[in-house]
C-alpha cells in the first residue's frame, strides 16, 4: 500500500461511485432502469507537505503518473462500524459474473462495502441473508471456497488520471491536487 511519512498529509479524500445506468419510461408510466456498464470508483485527493517532502512526493508522481497502479487507504471510509466480528470467508466458489456469494454465518448490513482476496475491486452489499451476500456490481474476478472477505480497513487500487494537473505553488507549505480512477482487471 502506498504510504507516505508523517512529512505528506493526505487530505480533501474523496470517493465517487460511477454507475451507467440507463432509464426509460414506457407507455404505460413503468420505468425501467438498466445497468449498461461496469461500475467503478474515482478518488480525488490533496498531498500537502513542506519543502522539505517534495522528494517523497516528486517520487510518487514519477512512479504513477504513467498508469502504474498504486493503493491508498481509503481512511474513514474503509473503516467497518458494523456487527460483523471475525472472519468472514466465502462457502463456495463464485464464478465472474456472479452477483450472490454464499458465505459462513455474517451479520453484515446492507450498504456496507467489501473486498476479496484475490482483487481489490470494492464492491457494495445491496441484500444478504444469515449465509448470503449479493454484491454491486457483479464479481471481476473468479473468488474461490473460503477465501477472506475484507470488510475493515479497505483500500482502493487506483491509477492517476491523465488529465491530473501537476502544478504545484512553490512555498513554505506545498500542496497538490490528483484525481484517480479504479483499476479494474
Amino acid at each position: 500500500m502506498t504510504s507516505f511519512s508523517n512529512n505528506v498529509k493526505v487530505t480533501n479524500f474523496q470517493i465517487k461511485s460511477v454507475e451507467p445506468i440507463y432509464s426509460n419510461q414506457t407507455w404505460t408510466g413503468q420505468r425501467i432502469l438498466r445497468s449498461t456498464g461496469i461500475q467503478y470508483n474515482q478518488i480525488s485527493f490533496t498531498l500537502n507537505f513542506n519543502p522539505t517532502a517534495l522528494n517523497e512526493v516528486n517520487s510518487f508522481l514519477a512512479q504513477y503518473s504513467q498508469g502504474k497502479p498504486f493503493t491508498l487507504g481509503l481512511g474513514i471510509a474503509g473503516v467497518y462500524y458494523g456487527e460483523q466480528t471475525g472472519a468472514l470467508n466465502t462457502n463456495a466458489s463464485a464464478a465472474k459474473g456472479t452477483r450472490i456469494i454464499t458465505t459462513n454465518p455474517n451479520q453484515m448490513a446492507i450498504g456496507e462495502m467489501i473486498q476479496f482476496t484475490n482483487h481489490k475491486k470494492l464492491y457494495r452489499i445491496i441484500d444478504r441473508t444469515d449465509t448470503t451476500l449479493t454484491i454491486f456490481p457483479v464479481l471481476q474476478n473468479t473468488v474461490q471456497a473460503s477465501e477472506t472477505i475484507f470488510y475493515n480497513n479497505l483500500i482502493i487500487e487506483a491509477v492517476l488520471d491523465p488529465d491530473n494537473d501537476y502544478t504545484m505553488p512553490v512555498g513554505n507549505i506545498m500542496n497538490v491536487n490528483l484525481k484517480a480512477t479504479e483499476n479494474i482487471v
